[in-house]
């Protein structure tokens, strides 16, 4: 896939200035085209909804959080070509808070041809009664007999959620074949500077899984000794 379709991310004036650099510098590295909206003026939902609306962008919509990124360039191949396929393609999540059975494609990182996303109703990607933020897509995909391309979990360094019956996810969650991470809870200080890690281990071509748990103070103390933390 030579012409790679651009990614675009959202972020607010709040956000550290740390994570946005480590996102685009991954996606520099990948060479993968990134477009980091700033923007105080809407939420996540709204920009959601836009950014899925907006023909000029393209055929093919790719969004993502401000905290995540791919962790390779073939992963993003493979969620763009899924999604070219006909499928609303993204990384697999619940809402334990409204339906922690049904596992739709979240917006961390997500993709969709636009005909795809009208055919599903084009709705309005905010939360409602029965769905967390951009849920509402695969329910109503789902209705249509769209197809859903999803890609799991493959493990993360420190467990928070379960993803209905098919395991766990969490703070520093590694997606597909390590395709894809996604940070979770990036105003905690810990959680940002795991994300600042992870990207320099992509960008360095190694990940150091031993400096990921020390971060979130995971290393059982003998391990901590060995590593020289204290």
């Amino acid at each position: 896939m030579p012409n790679l379709p651009t990614a675009y991310t959202f972020y607010q004036s709040n956000i550290d200035a740390a994570l946005v650099e480590a996102q685009a510098a991954v996606f520099r590295h990948l060479e993968i085209p990134l477009v980091q909206e700033l923007d105080d003026k809407v939420d996540h939902a709204a920009w959601l909804t836009r950014t899925m609306r907006n023909d000029s962008l393209g055929d093919l919509a790719v969004v993502a959080d401000i905290d995540a990124f791919p962790l390779s360039r073939a992963g993003y191949e493979r969620i763009v070509a899924m999604a070219q396929g006909g499928a609303v393609a993204g990384l697999a999540q619940v809402a334990n808070h409204k339906n922690p059975d049904h596992i739709y494609a979240a917006p961390m990182f997500l993709a969709a041809r636009r005909d795809v996303y009208k055919a599903a109703g084009a709705p309005e990607m905010r939360r409602t009664e029965r769905s967390d933020v951009a849920q509402i897509l695969t329910l109503q995909a789902e209705e249509a007999g769209l197809p859903i391309g999803l890609i799991y979990p493959k493990f993360c360094i420190q467990p928070r959620w379960s993803l209905a019956q098919y395991g766990v996810y969490g703070i520093g969650t590694f997606y597909g074949e390590n395709e894809f991470f996604h940070l979770f809870e990036a105003r905690r200080q810990q959680s940002r500077d795991l994300f600042v890690a992870v990207a320099e281990g992509v960008i360095a071509g190694h990940h150091d899984f031993d400096r990921y748990m020390a971060i979130l103070d995971l290393v059982p103390p003998k391990r901590k000794k060995f590593l020289g933390l204290f």
